[in-house]
């Protein structure tokens, strides 16, 4: 895989907007001149980041996601699993 993978999105697009429920790992963009990206740090993006999401990352099991000013790529799983573990936590509470 090249260093120059994805083209990152035209920001005028109308993302799906998630909240984490919990922290999950992140692998940051870095945007180069040509308007594609290269690969930055692995993060861990924080419980209660507000994530604006553009589709698909570098595969069916990846999503591009925005979080402030950044963009990063996380596992669909990661994203789906930190949801259903407030929907458990909700539950308990009201149980």
């Amino acid at each position: 895989m090249t260093s120059e993978f994805i083209r990152l999105p035209d920001e005028s697009l109308t993302p799906h907007n998630h909240v984490l429920r919990q922290e999950i790992p992140a692998l940051q963009l870095v945007a180069t001149e040509n308007g594609h990206a290269r690969w930055g740090p692995l993060i861990r993006l924080p419980r209660g980041a507000e994530l604006h999401e553009f589709g698909k990352g570098f595969d069916d099991q990846t999503l591009l996601v925005r979080f402030g000013s950044s963009f990063y790529i996380i596992f669909h799983d990661d994203l789906a699993a930190s949801q259903k573990s407030a929907k458990l936590r909700n539950r308990a509470q009201k149980g």
